[in-house]
């Protein structure tokens, strides 16, 4: 459990207030990068016609969608109103509802799958989520969760982690979280599922690509499609950050292709099924 320190927002105060604000952002930034491991996350849980399914922090509705597609009856449960609102919108046959991934507000044994598209690392207590996901879950149900791979594999997070390092400061104080690339390590999902009494546990990776027509469209995704780290370049200095900035775009730029800009997202994805 992250704890608050006094007078600042907590982890999960920052996380919050940022994705109330940039939802629309998000949208448009990132969502072409996430909505590429829906199918595979889908398939993981093996959602298909006729299947109960929870989409948690459900975000612009992208999982949740892509379920309902494929035949399944879906809720997507979102902490912020603002995401609630926009994957309202984007798919209108989707019963989309403000709640706490981390205290589920439905009964045991209530669904045949729970998905998570990039939102375990946006909650200050993920133990207390995949918990939640298995109270939830009927027997011989599966959960399944996307988060990032680690830097030396992500060519977006070299890029940004190195502009910092070599401009900035990397130790710049945030409030206290979870470790960012925690569930990248697969024994770490492994131990951590079957703690939380998981069984049949696979983890994997998958290869999404940004693309993007010029380097500066990194640093609209960070404080458009971003909190955590946008709130690291946020709070550099001033001089610091514009040679941040401009390492950044040069960093991006290095990964041209004609007339395109291909970043590798690689993601890990995580599944498991409850006995």
């Amino acid at each position: 459990m992250v704890e608050k320190i006094s007078g600042s927002p907590t982890f999960g105060e920052l996380e919050h207030s940022g994705w109330q604000a940039k939802a629309e952002g998000y949208d448009r930034v990132v969502g072409g990068v996430t909505g590429q491991a829906v199918e595979p996350l889908l398939d993981a849980a093996a959602v298909d016609r006729g299947k109960r399914v929870l989409d948690v922090a459900s975000g612009p509705g992208y999982g949740a969608g892509g379920a309902v597609s494929r035949g399944a009856t879906t809720i997507g449960l979102d902490f912020a109103a603002s995401m609630v609102e926009l994957a309202s919108r984007n798919y209108r046959d989707v019963d989309f509802r403000e709640g706490d991934g981390q205290n589920l507000p439905f009964s045991a044994a209530s669904f045949d799958a729970v998905i998570c598209l990039f939102g375990l690392l946006h909650m200050p207590d993920p133990e207390k989520a995949i918990t939640e996901a298995g109270r939830v879950l009927r027997p011989k149900g599966r959960y399944a969760f996307t988060v990032w791979d680690t830097p030396e594999k992500h060519e977006f997070f070299a890029i940004v982690l190195a502009a910092i390092r070599k401009f900035g400061d990397v130790d710049i104080p945030l409030p206290p979280s979870p470790p960012m690339f925690r569930f990248s390590d697969p024994d770490e999902c492994r131990t951590v599922l079957a703690g939380a009494g998981f069984t049949d546990i696979d983890v994997r990776t998958i290869e999404p690509v940004w693309r993007g027509r010029t380097g500066r469209e990194c640093l609209d995704l960070i404080y458009s499609g971003t909190v955590r780290t946008a709130k690291l370049l946020e709070r550099q200095a001033p001089e610091a950050l514009d040679e941040i900035h401009r390492a950044i775009i040069d960093g991006a730029e290095e990964y041209r292709k004609g007339d395109v800009i291909e970043l590798a997202w690689p993601a890990v994805l995580t599944s498991a099924a409850k006995p």
